[in-house]
């Protein structure tokens, strides 16, 4: 009976899934964003993990910049928004499922208030997972400082329910801004910002086929030794 509870105890540790940091960007030295001004910026490395960030807009006008994060010394921030501009991260999710976005994001009184979170394999075809609302990075809200993370302002999304993205080379996460409203309800103007920091995407490790392979060989071994 023993034997028998170590061959179970045994498939279960192996066949177990495991939830892992993909990759996640903190804007930190030494991968602070460069500041500059154009319809884009980046590309951006992660702190961990491999993937690679970025943001485009409609205006050449654009100024990016890399002003205090939600706790830390950088986040990424821009203005002239429009309708459609985003920031947008890439990871690989081979062998994943169960992903997962979270992020700090926040904009100035005129900055803009409302996106979605989009999802792609391709790069060029997005489905928006969500809209959410961006709250004003001023009174009374807590604002952004180096020392301390306001968690009024972190983000959280669950897309497990999202299968398309599982066991891709290339998965595509955008923060979409989706309307001309600003963070304090008027509308949003040139000059307004929006700032991200500390964006992560996760996902559950999957044992490959291979591996079950091997450990269901391994279990068949055990059982005809124990019969013996």
């Amino acid at each position: 009976m023993k034997r028998t509870f170590f061959v179970l105890g045994l498939m279960s540790v192996v066949a177990a899934s495991q939830a892992v940091v993909i990759a996640t960007w903190t804007f930190e030295a030494p991968n602070t964003p460069t500041g500059s001004t154009g319809f884009g910026n980046g590309p951006w490395n992660p702190s961990v993990g491999a993937g690679v960030g970025n943001g485009l807009h409609a205006s050449a006008n654009t100024a990016w910049s890399t002003p205090v994060g939600n706790g830390s010394a950088f986040s990424v921030s821009s203005n002239q928004w429009a309708i459609g501009d985003y920031y947008q991260f890439r990871v690989s999710t081979i062998n994943m499922n169960a992903i997962t976005v979270s992020w700090s994001q926040a904009s100035s009184n005129t900055g803009p208030r409302d996106f979605n979170l989009q999802y792609s394999t391709d790069g060029t075809s997005f489905t928006t997972f969500a809209g959410y609302i961006v709250l004003p990075n001023a009174t009374p809200n807590p604002t952004w400082g180096s020392v301390t993370n306001q968690p009024i302002y972190n983000l959280n999304a669950n897309l497990s329910s999202v299968t398309a993205i599982n066991n891709q080379a290339n998965v595509f996460i955008r923060m979409t801004n989706s309307s001309t409203v600003s963070a304090n309800g008027g509308v949003v103007a040139l000059a307004g910002t929006d700032r991200v920091d500390d964006v992560s995407i996760g996902g559950t490790v999957v044992p490959e086929p291979a591996t079950m392979a091997v450990v269901g060989l391994g279990v068949a071994a055990l059982l005809r030794r124990r019969r013996k």
